[in-house]
């Protein structure tokens, strides 16, 4: 029997004044929260504002615990690209909202990196920058969203693919996990106040600023001259963040932001987030 009737008659009580409506309606939503996309992609009308707003707000608190019930899942993968590609897409599917699933960051990622290998074919670490941040003929792929700095989007990946628009940690996660894809040893740098990636190349060990244009910087260089330069500076720089380090600070990221729009719920969310994964 097709779900399509019984749809149309739920969404016809996203509005109940009765609280025993609304709650029998989340409910159903909320078993068939994985199909609901599809299903509500082939009715006949589609749903106004006001409805794509009452669904989202009736599957949250599900979208919540879920996240919460699967969220260390990414630690039993082997390998930190493949670990912090799972914490990214359980994150970013939450961030994007409910007709997004997580494996659809793999499926967009993938599609990036055959665009760029039809463009490009195989390419260095050097070169695979250029073609994400550095602008070609007026356009830049990615770049640092400035004038929005501390908007909690910029943590999502979906978002980010969508509007070529990210923070340093977001763009940096971007260009490892595209490297991934082409063979490329990308690893993130834990640089205070402005993550960096690391890359060798040519034999050296380089930072490179991906909100930047992609900037290529000695690492030695940084460790001597940057103005936090301290004893510590260059242990920091050798040493490669884990997908922990990674992850946590994209969630101290996303603490940040919803503090300053005074989002009380999202904050302590994220701080559920970022204890599960100290303490696991």
């Amino acid at each position: 029997m097709s779900a399509l009737p019984h749809l149309n008659h739920l969404i016809k009580l996203l509005d109940d004044d009765s609280e025993v409506v609304r709650q029998a309606v989340r409910q159903e939503l909320t078993v068939m929260r994985r199909e609901l996309p599809q299903h509500i992609e082939a009715l006949e009308t589609p749903l106004s504002a006001e409805e794509e707003r009452l669904v989202a707000q009736l599957l949250e608190p599900a979208r919540r615990t879920e996240l919460e019930e699967t969220w260390m899942r990414w630690r039993w993968l082997e390998g930190p690209d493949a670990q912090l590609e799972e914490g990214l897409s359980q994150l970013s599917a939450f961030l994007n909202g409910w007709k997004t699933q997580s494996a659809d960051l793999t499926k967009r990622l993938d599609a990036l990196a055959e665009e760029a290998f039809a463009e490009k074919g195989r390419m260095d670490a050097h070169e695979l920058a250029q073609w994400l941040f550095a602008p070609h003929g007026g356009v830049t792929r990615f770049k640092g969203n400035s004038k929005d700095y501390y908007s909690p989007a910029n943590s999502n990946l979906f978002w980010v693919l969508d509007t070529g628009l990210g923070n340093p940690i977001s763009l940096c996660c971007l260009y490892r996990l595209l490297g991934h894809r082409f063979g490329i040893e990308i690893e993130g740098c834990n640089f205070p106040g402005h993550f960096l990636s690391r890359v060798t190349y040519r034999e050296k060990t380089w930072l490179v600023d991906c909100f930047n244009r992609g900037r290529f910087m000695l690492a030695a260089d940084v460790a001597k001259h940057h103005p936090a330069a301290n004893p510590g500076m260059e242990d920091l720089i050798r040493e490669p963040a884990t997908a922990e380090a990674t992850l946590l600070r994209i969630l101290r990221n996303l603490d940040e932001a919803h503090e300053r729009l005074g989002h009380l719920h999202d904050r302590q969310f994220m701080r559920r987030l970022a204890v599960k994964l100290m303490e696991d």
